[in-house]
């Protein structure tokens, strides 16, 4: 299904960027891609680049499905829309397998923000709930504050909604909370929300410089 992140950006873009090494580490890219949807244009482009160059580095986001392409990074609308038409037509693909049956290769579609347009916004909805039969698997990303007294489960899940659209979509959810966002609290999600306290765990973060020095050693 699709996992959604949320919590304060710094924190976020670290988890972020632990998740992705991890999967990136543990699976070649003849068995995994990543596609990265960055048209957020409530952030500046600089800012997006910066965050995401490490990506670059990485073999997995080299296309190997026949894109048009050099890389699987999309910075803008037009971008994203070329990168999401390529997975719905494999999603709709009638001889896709389903999910328990899905052999693989796998994909997965790091979301961060919101893409913007209400095309793009349900061909991205579309991919998170229909993308599995089709081994795509989208990681959605939404900037807001922890979880905190001040900002309870329900509140910060409903600002995580609002700034990316595509987070209601998501099967489960991990929000950082605490006073510095050092922990991490992972829920299951029903059609009404998230679903009981859930489970805590630590975070694991990682810089932008390990990143890149993980990518290029790849």
């Amino acid at each position: 299904g699709a996992l959604g992140l949320a919590g304060p950006r710094p924190r976020l873009a670290g988890l972020a960027r632990a998740v992705l090494a991890q999967l990136a580490a543990l699976h070649s890219p003849e068995l995994l891609e990543i596609v990265l949807i960055s048209a957020d244009h409530s952030r500046p482009l600089e800012e997006r680049l910066a965050e995401w160059s490490w990506l670059g580095w990485l073999p997995h986001v080299r296309p190997g499905h026949g894109q048009d392409c050099r890389l699987l990074l999309a910075y803008d609308r037009e971008q994203a829309a070329a990168r999401t038409e390529e997975l719905l037509r494999r999603v709709e693909d009638p001889a896709a397998p389903g999910p328990a049956a899905h052999p693989g290769p796998y994909t997965v579609v790091v979301v961060d923000g919101d893409p913007g347009g209400a095309a793009l916004r349900e061909a991205v909805a579309r991919l998170a709930v229909a993308g599995p039969h089709a081994g795509i698997h989208v990681v959605c990303l939404a900037e807001t504050a922890a979880c905190s007294p001040a900002s309870p489960v329900a509140g910060t899940y409903d600002d995580a909604c609002a700034v990316t659209p595509t987070f209601r979509h998501c099967g489960a959810v991990a929000l950082l909370s605490g006073d510095v966002a050092s922990a991490l609290r992972l829920m299951r999600v029903a059609p009404s929300g998230p679903v009981g306290p859930g489970a805590v765990a630590a975070v694991d973060a990682v810089s932008a410089a390990w990143a890149e020095r993980f990518a290029r050693a790849l």
